[in-house]
Formats: structure tokens, sequence, C-alpha cells
């Protein structure tokens, strides 16, 4: 997934934020992120340039997360954090920056690349629960475990 910057004063923002987003996938890096999650609304804006901004805002703070809107920044997540909507903002801005169309030859992949990527994200969705995963996917928990053993295989391969 994303590798996400967190530029966050409160350290239990932080903290929730960055399990929140590592239980989707995303990578947290202190530099060269993708995206950048903050809290003080002034750097916020000075950063929207560079990449997409998410910025953290108390319900007092809306009106100054409205107006860095109005300079450059994506949006903002509401505190306290609601239910889902931290990786939603940040599945949003991150394709804000995709363009609205991959018509080069790179973007295709493979049908068997396709059903790897899609069962690995069942999978983390499932939280690595593979008999249930197994059921999103209406296999059998066999033939999902030879599916996850071949794409382990052909990855190391390709290693």
């Amino acid at each position: 997934m994303a590798r996400i910057e967190l530029d966050l004063s409160d350290r239990i923002h932080s903290m929730t934020l960055k399990v929140m987003l590592e239980a989707e996938g995303h990578r947290i890096v202190s530099q060269d992120g993708e995206l950048l999650v903050t809290d003080p609304v002034p750097r916020a804006a000075e950063r929207a340039g560079e990449l997409p901004v998410l910025v953290l805002a108390t319900a007092s703070q809306v009106d100054a997360a409205v107006q860095a809107m109005r300079r450059g920044v994506f949006g903002y997540i509401f505190l306290p954090f609601q239910p889902g909507e931290a990786p939603l903002m940040v599945r949003r801005a991150l394709e804000s920056k995709r363009p609205a169309r991959q018509e080069d030859e790179e973007a295709l992949i493979s049908l068997d690349e396709a059903e790897s990527r899609h069962i690995l994200l069942t999978l983390r969705a499932c939280k690595n629960n593979q008999a249930k995963a197994a059921r999103v996917l209406g296999v059998g928990r066999n033939t999902l475990w030879r599916k996850l053993k071949r794409i382990e295989q052909s990855r190391t391969a390709k290693e």
C-alpha cells in the first residue's frame, strides 16, 4: 500500500492512527511519504503543494481546517476518531493524486497478478484469518492455502 508520514503533536493520536493505518496495509514513514497526516493546520497548508495532506481537527478547529483546504490541503480527519473515517480519507487522498485514466501498458496486469492482489487484500481485510478469507472469496480453505503457497513461490522466484 502507501507510505504515510505522520507529523502529529499528540503521541496518543499518533499511535492510534499508526495502528489504524498499518491495519489497512500502509507503512508509516518519517520522511518521503506519499501522504502526510498532520495536526498543526499552518504546517498542513505549507506542505500541501508537495503531496496530499490531511489534517486532524477537533470540532473547534473545523473552520481552520476548511480554510486550509482552500489553500490546498486535501481534507481533514475529525477528532475524536470516528470508526473507518481515517482509512477512508487516506484512501481518497491517495486516489486524488493518481491519474484518472491509466492508459499506459504498465498499468495492465495479468489475471494471475490480479487474483493474487485480490486474495492478499481479502486476507488483510480478514486480519489474516484464512478460514474467513476463504469464505469471503468463495473458495475452500485448501484452495486458498494452495493459492497462497503459489503466490509466495512466485514472489520468492522474482527476488
